[in-house]
């Protein structure tokens, strides 16, 4: 058996799925909850630095560039010595 409900204009005290008027748990774009500009850029030094990066994080490398031919970052230590492992691209046959 299903049960309707008439639609009212009357509130409830059913959660929604929509925005509500009220306070939000998540980010905004609004002011920094009283923190100054300073302690939120530390905050956000702090978290970038890669020995603060938690294992297994994602990497955004997309400002790098990548030799498929010695399989590493051109700017990753030991490049300019690295020997070519692998077939340049268009040489790859099956």
């Amino acid at each position: 058996m299903t049960e309707s409900r008439e639609q009212t204009d009357e509130p409830t005290d059913e959660p929604t799925d929509g925005p509500t008027d009220g306070p939000t748990d998540g980010p905004t774009d609004g002011p920094t909850d009283g923190h100054s500009d300073e302690e939120v850029e530390q905050e956000r030094q702090e978290r970038l630095d890669p020995d603060n990066r938690p294992e297994e994080a994602e990497v955004d490398n997309t400002d790098r560039d990548f030799d498929e031919e010695k399989g590493m970052f051109t700017d990753s230590e030991g490049y300019e010595e690295a020997d070519e492992r692998f077939p340049a691209m268009g040489e790859q046959g099956a």
